[in-house]
């Protein structure tokens, strides 16, 4: 973990820092300013480094655009990401994160995740851009339960 790093919020003003490390990721950055209000940046030294967020439904979040640079990887940023989408999934009454990955099961493992098919959630969340864009298996995400 590197000791400097600051997980925050984002603000409007962070929209061209992170578009830029969700394309350098080889990330879909499609509409992230409509959900600007969910997404968290890991800061270090002035530079937007990695993110993460999450679309609500009811009480589902969909886990969206978690992106960590190549050069700051495998030092716990993504690890910080992740955990503070799902603590405020939780504090806002969400009570299951759902996700779609298709080149990193094993890492969301680590937070609970499991495969489940996709046909089990409600219409809205299957319809939502982030699933439809996820590039796996049709039918295929990852969920859990949050308490």
């Amino acid at each position: 973990m590197i000791r400097e790093l600051r997980i925050r919020t984002a603000a409007t003003e962070d929209l061209a820092a992170v578009a830029k490390v969700l394309a350098e990721c080889g990330l879909d950055f499609h509409d992230i300013s409509a959900d600007i209000d969910s997404l968290h940046v890991a800061v270090l030294n002035g530079q937007i480094v990695g993110c993460a967020g999450a679309e609500k439904y009811d009480d589902i979040a969909v886990v969206r655009s978690v992106a960590v640079l190549r050069e700051y990887r495998q030092q716990g940023v993504a690890t910080h990401l992740v955990n503070a989408v799902l603590m405020r999934a939780r504090t806002l009454g969400i009570r299951r994160a759902v996700l779609a990955t298709s080149n990193c099961p094993s890492y969301f493992a680590r937070y609970g995740f499991s495969l489940i098919s996709a046909e089990t959630l409600p219409d809205a969340v299957r319809a939502s851009h982030t699933l439809k864009i996820a590039g796996i298996p049709p039918g295929l995400c990852m969920h859990c339960e949050l308490r």
